[in-house]
């Protein structure tokens, strides 16, 4: 039987950059598919993937589908950069252009293009070994997408926003 780990608390002010990297490589999806945080700050981040241990299309490239995932992992730690205290971002949407095979290790620059009441706009360039641009992904995160799981109600992060 496979034990599941819990996901860890909401994130420490992303003003401490340090504590904020170890919060985000702390995500069991993170830790499991090997992401490294590179950098961030409000509204950016920028995220390396080894890919060892994963397998490879012949052509020596990551799949488009795990390419996919992990721009998804991105999507919710560059949302928790611009977010309200005690909000949990879920996705809302997702697309990517896949302009070449994408070699591993792969870095993902990510940035927040907008972040509203009800929604953050998101884009990253995703670069390949050689730092070429292999892929292009976009995606929209519903601020509030899970905080009710998490014991949270409207009014505590009403009440943490006023403050």
């Amino acid at each position: 039987m496979t034990t599941r780990r819990a996901m860890p608390p909401l994130p420490p002010p992303i003003g401490d950059e340090s504590e904020w990297i170890a919060w985000a490589e702390s995500h069991p999806i993170s830790e499991l598919i090997g992401m490294r945080c590179l950098a961030a700050e409000p509204g950016h981040i920028t995220i390396r993937v080894e890919g060892t241990g994963w397998p490879l299309n012949p052509n020596g490239a990551v799949h488009g589908g795990m390419v996919l995932a992990w721009a998804d992992q991105c999507l919710g730690l560059a949302s928790m950069t611009t977010a309200a205290p005690g909000t949990m971002p879920a996705t809302a949407t997702l697309a990517a252009e896949f302009l070449r095979p994408a070699t591993p290790p792969l870095t993902y620059d990510v940035h927040v293009h907008r972040s509203g009441r009800t929604l953050v706009f998101i884009s990253m360039d995703v670069l390949d070994t050689e730092g070429r641009l292999c892929a292009k992904a976009s995606g929209t995160m519903a601020t509030d997408g899970n905080t009710r799981f998490l014991g949270v109600t409207q009014e505590s992060t009403d009440t943490d926003r006023a403050s």
